[in-house]
């Protein structure tokens, strides 16, 4: 039943991406964004598990099936509260309080990996680093006016990221690094749509792992 509640609440999404005219991208620049995906791929990855969204919640599982970590435990509880209470607002046709529910439980599923592995928001933020620098020497001089836009957003990004961090908000820093990392796991399709909502977009893409 989540599936089509998250296939709906993405349709809406793509829509107003789509638009947009993705008119104005040049084929050369949406190739260099093809070997950009890959390079943030390569940062994302390691020996340990992938940093991503997707990477993260795979661990949380494998873990929780040989640990009995009550805390994680509870934090997945509530998540499922909240994507239920999420489908019964979808179902009755309110979309505002569906969206927002969807997005309480992922950041519930955001606690439990941190119960888990307190270390994620900052491993995630080292890999949008670390592919944030892959793609700008890989770059170059060359013309990516789309790539780099999206590349500032991100850095501003891992800014609100550390500074969530800073004040405590660790669910909030590995959100919005996750964000980060997504975005640039999608790249070309953020570069061919330039003008559409990138944090919606990579959020709701995210909130549907798991689902």
């Amino acid at each position: 039943m989540h599936k089509r509640m998250t296939i709906a609440l993405a349709a809406l999404t793509f829509a107003a991406a789509c638009s947009q005219d993705p008119t104005g991208v040049t084929t050369n620049e949406l190739m260099l964004a093809q070997n950009a995906q890959v390079l943030a791929d390569n940062a994302a990855a390691s020996p340990a598990g992938t940093a991503t969204c997707d990477g993260w919640f795979r661990r949380l599982l494998d873990t929780l099936r040989t640990t009995d970590n009550a805390a994680a435990r509870m934090e997945l509880d509530s998540a499922h509260v909240y994507r239920d209470s999420a489908w019964a607002a979808f179902q009755r046709g309110d979309t505002a309080t569906a969206r927002a529910d969807r997005r309480t439980a992922f950041r519930f599923v955001l606690a439990a990996v941190i119960e888990l592995f307190p270390n994620a928001p900052e491993r995630t933020g080292l890999a949008v680093d670390s592919a944030i620098d892959r793609i700008e020497k890989f770059l170059g001089d060359r013309d990516a006016p789309r790539i780099r836009a999206i590349l500032a957003h991100v850095k501003d990004l891992r800014v609100q990221a550390d500074q969530a961090f800073v004040n405590g908000d660790k669910v909030t820093a590995l959100a919005l690094n996750l964000r980060g990392i997504q975005i640039l796991h999608r790249l070309v399709e953020h570069v061919r749509y330039a003008n559409h909502d990138h944090d919606a977009t990579a959020d709701g893409e995210m909130e549907a792992v798991g689902e």
